[in-house]
């Protein structure tokens, strides 16, 4: 099974701007029951804010006005809609990685794959298989 075949597609992810505050991604977050937010400059993927990037500005006493570049993850691990859904699970399994934006060529999100995603179509298959 290919990513595409599992990932949430674009219209469901939330999407902000690097320069969009800390609430502004948690409210998001909260609104849409998603765990992730995608911080997308000039149709680019440049960072991921997560809901543990959320606990860990709380930790360290960041204000919450603070701007997501700040504080998200730039260095981020990304996805083909090609790529086979083993190597998403490779990747949570071996970097401890919750969510994983998929990116086209010219590295605009197109998607992302959940641990979350990623177990229930496995329960699903042993469930199928059994």
């Amino acid at each position: 099974m290919k990513v595409k075949d599992l990932m949430v597609p674009k219209d469901k992810l939330v999407i902000l701007g690097p320069e969009a505050t800390i609430a502004e991604a948690a409210r998001a977050m909260v609104e849409r029951d998603v765990g992730s937010v995608l911080a997308v400059r000039e149709g680019r993927l440049e960072g991921i804010f997560t809901e543990r990037d959320v606990v860990e500005a709380v930790a360290k006493n960041i204000l919450i006005s603070e701007k997501l570049e700040a504080v998200m993850t730039k260095d981020v691990v990304t996805l083909k809609s090609e790529d086979y859904v083993s190597k998403a699970v490779y990747i949570v399994s071996q970097r401890g990685i919750k969510h994983i934006p998929v990116v086209d060529e010219s590295g605009a999100p197109i998607g992302i794959v959940s641990a979350k995603d990623l177990a229930k179509y496995y329960s699903e298959y042993v469930e199928a298989v059994e």
